[in-house]
Parts: structure tokens; C-alpha cells; sequence
């Protein structure tokens, strides 16, 4: 079983979009069904946009174990919906399931969320037979934590994960970077916080690496990228177009540039610390160099960062996803009544670049 789990420190930059994206993708790819969770309790967007307008009804309850820290505690909704596949001759009713907490606003420190997810696997069976739903291959997560907060540099936290580890499970944290969380990973003074962030990204990679090749994902949104402060923006700016286009409300524009990075064939795995380092070494060279324009600074550091390997043989680090569209009709998605939004999703251009990116 797949298990992803969407991570940021900020909210509003699209980890409900990218969660749907995964969904939409993993229903897509094969015969198995999935489940997507809702653990954003600040924005319960996930289940309210994948719930709405379906009837409420094939409604199980999950438990957690008595030997659990959750015991008695909150429990696990889980509701039957489904989407329509196009497929080549016909039109595919696919179900899955979309749960969330029966509190939303209950937090989950990382030995609770490790008991969370274990719950989910131990009940894997009873939501495939009592929601009739084909073998489970996904779990999505939609949630409004860091990475930091739901997982843990302490060594012995991990032995939580070791059976799903052991059953052949892939586990994949998905972070939405801002300026942000780089600046203070490298402001002067934050040394504490950027080594906690180091080590746990370093701890995830280690252990969750068994059983898979790029077991933390970086992705960088369009939204995420500048500020919307265009007055102050130069027009010879790369991401000039972009902005204006955002106040102009345009249908759908793209960064040519990410365009261009994501053609890159995909290469080796980055280390979060060297991932790090090279957005660092990118942006003392622009700093250093005629770059003024702070507001396109974090998407210069994306473009020069990101090619990897000698002149001649460029490519991207396969953990690496720029998106490189932006879609007026997304931006206030999550407060729209869709019928069947995991299909909609699919015509996007953003769907079709988060595809060609993952390979």
C-alpha cells in the first residue's frame, strides 16, 4: 500500500490541490481504490469538496486499538463516494472513500499520528468489505502540519512504522515549500529550528527510504513563489507575466521556465540538507550578482537550482516537482460545488505538468 501524506508551513498554497492531484492520479493508474483522508483542521477542504452534493450514506466508524494513546479518543470517519473515469470505449464508475476525524480539531504529535495510520492499516479490510470498495493501494493525507510536527528525528519513534515497512507499504511526505521556511533554515539566530527540521527530514529519508526511492517530495507551487505585490515588480522579471495575470484573473498561464525544467529527464534522489544547500548556493549567487527584484527571487533560486549533473546531460532531482501553471478557476476551488471534482481535475494543465513530473 502507498501511503502520502501532504505537508506545509503555510496554508493556502495548495495542499488540498496537490492531494487531489495524487487521488485523481492513483485512481487513475490502476484497478485498486483509495482512501483520502481530511487532517486539516484549520480547512476541512479535502472532505467538504469530495463529499459535497453526494449522498450521505455506506458510512463506517474506526476504532483505534486499546493499546493505543487514542483509545476512547476520536474516532475515523470513513464514507463510499466515487468518481467517473474516461476510459478509451466507455465511462468507468470508480469508488473510493474520503475520511476525516470525528473531531477536526484534534492535533496529532508524531507517536498519535504513527498510531493514526496504524489504525488505518489494521482496518484496511473491514473498509474494503463493509464499503464494498475494490483492495485499497492508497492512502492520501491531507493535512495542515510541517513535517516537523507529525514526524519525529528521534530514532526509536520509527519502530511505530516498522510493520507497515515490513508488509512492503511506501510512505511518501509530500512538503509545499514558501520563501519562508527556506529563509529560516538559513537566517542567522534560527540555527535550533533548522537543525530540527534537518534531522527529521534526515530521519524520514533513512527509514522510510526501505521501501522507497524518493520518500520525501518537495514541490513548489505557483501561488507559493512570489508576492502579489506587482506594483513593485520589474517588468523584465520572469514571473512579470505571472502576477499580471493573476490580477487580470486569466484563465490559465504558465512560467515558461518551469515548463522548460520539467522537459529535464528526471535524475538521482536529493537529500533534503543538499536540496537545501544547493537553493542556498543559488540564492547567494543572485544576491551577489544584478538581482533586485526580491519578489521573483524565490522562483530565480528554483530555476537555477534545480538542473543538476554536467552542461550537456541537465536533469531534475526526481523529488524535485515545480508546478509550473496557474489556473484562475483553482484558485478559490475549494470554496466551489463540484460534481465529481477528482474527474474535473483532470483537465488541467497543472494535472497534466504534475503527471509528466512525477514520470
Amino acid at each position: 500500500m502507498e501511503w502520502h501524506i501532504v505537508t506545509g508551513s503555510k496554508g493556502g498554497v495548495g495542499k488540498t490541490l496537490l492531494t487531489l492531484m495524487i487521488l485523481a492520479r492513483n485512481l487513475e493508474r490502476g484497478e485498486s481504490s483509495a482512501l483520502a483522508l481530511d487532517f486539516n483542521a484549520m480547512n476541512a477542504d479535502t472532505s467538504a469538496i469530495l463529499l459535497d452534493s453526494r449522498r450521505r450514506e455506506r458510512t463506517i466508524i474506526i476504532e483505534h486499538d486499546a493499546g493505543t494513546e487514542l483509545f476512547g479518543a476520536d474516532k475515523i470517519v470513513i464514507q463510499k463516494t466515487f468518481t467517473s473515469l474516461r476510459r478509451t470505449l466507455r465511462t468507468e464508475k470508480k469508488n473510493y472513500a474520503i475520511g476525516w476525524p470525528s473531531n477536526q480539531f484534534s492535533l496529532y504529535p508524531p507517536t498519535l499520528f504513527a498510531d493514526m495510520l496504524g489504525t488505518i492499516k489494521d482496518s484496511t479490510k473491514d473498509i474494503e468489505n463493509q464499503l464494498n470498495l475494490p483492495k485499497l493501494g492508497s492512502v492520501i493525507i491531507d493535512t495542515n502540519y510541517h513535517f516537523c510536527n507529525i514526524f519525529s528525528n528521534d530514532e526509536k519513534y520509527y519502530k511505530s512504522y516498522q510493520k507497515m515497512l515490513d508488509d512492503g507499504d511506501t510512505i511518501t511526505v509530500w512538503f509545499m515549500w514558501v520563501y519562508r521556511q527556506l529563509e529560516n533554515l538559513l537566517k542567522p539566530g534560527y540555527e535550533a529550528d533548522a537543525k530540527i527540521v534537518s534531522t527529521t527530514a534526515a530521519a524520514i529519508e533513512e527509514h522510510f527510504m526501505q521501501n522507497n526511492t524518493a520518500p520525501l517530495m518537495h514541490v513548489f507551487s505557483p501561488v507559493a513563489l512570489i508576492s502579489s505585490e506587482l506594483e513593485k515588480t520589474q517588468d523584465t522579471s520572469p514571473i512579470f507575466k505571472f502576477l499580471n495575470a493573476i490580477k487580470k484573473d486569466d484563465k490559465n498561464i504558465s512560467i515558461d521556465e518551469l515548463e522548460q525544467i520539467a522537459k529535464l529527464p528526471k535524475g538521482d534522489y536529493i537529500y533534503f540538507q543538499d536540496w537545501v544547500d544547493e537553493l542556498d548556493f543559488a540564492r547567494n549567487n543572485l544576491l551577489s550578482g544584478n538581482n533586485d527584484d526580491i519578489h521573483s527571487l524565490f522562483l530565480d533560486m528554483l530555476i537555477n537550482a534545480i538542473p543538476q549533473g554536467s552542461e550537456k546531460e541537465l536533469t531534475r532531482p526526481r523529488n524535485v516537482m515545480p508546478l509550473a501553471y496557474y489556473h484562475a478557476d483553482l484558485q478559490y476551488y475549494t470554496d466551489r460545488v463540484n460534481a465529481d471534482p477528482v474527474s474535473n481535475m483532470k483537465k488541467f494543465d497543472i494535472y497534466k505538468n504534475f503527471l509528466n513530473l512525477l514520470g
